[in-house]
């Protein structure tokens, strides 16, 4: 996904564990605790995009068990502090509510 053109705007990934498909490629270990080490990617993006990088991992990079599901996002972005926010870290948290008019 590093190496899509064109560049993927970001994705999060983490390890985690699955409890599906069988265990014909899990290793010993594996095996006793009940569930292999599977690896999960999150990206936010158009669904054109997508659609062009589930082929592309189709055609290119398939790999076994994949699983994938899409989902509309009603909302993406991300918090920044602020100067005056920024400031008042260190005098703690700011409890009151801010009013339209205070923004």
């Amino acid at each position: 996904m590093l190496s899509f053109d064109p560049p993927l705007p970001g994705f999060t990934t983490w390890m985690a564990e699955g409890h599906g498909f069988g265990f014909g490629d899990a290793t010993v270990s594996e095996r006793v605790r009940g569930r292999v080490k599977r690896s999960v990617i999150v990206a936010v993006l158009d669904r054109e995009i997508a659609a062009g990088l589930l082929d592309l991992i189709a055609t290119k990079g398939a790999v076994a068990h994949l699983t994938y599901w899409t989902e509309p996002v009603d909302g993406f972005g991300q918090m920044r502090p602020t100067d005056s926010a920024a400031q008042r870290d260190d005098e703690g948290p700011d409890t009151q509510a801010k009013t339209e008019s205070d923004r």
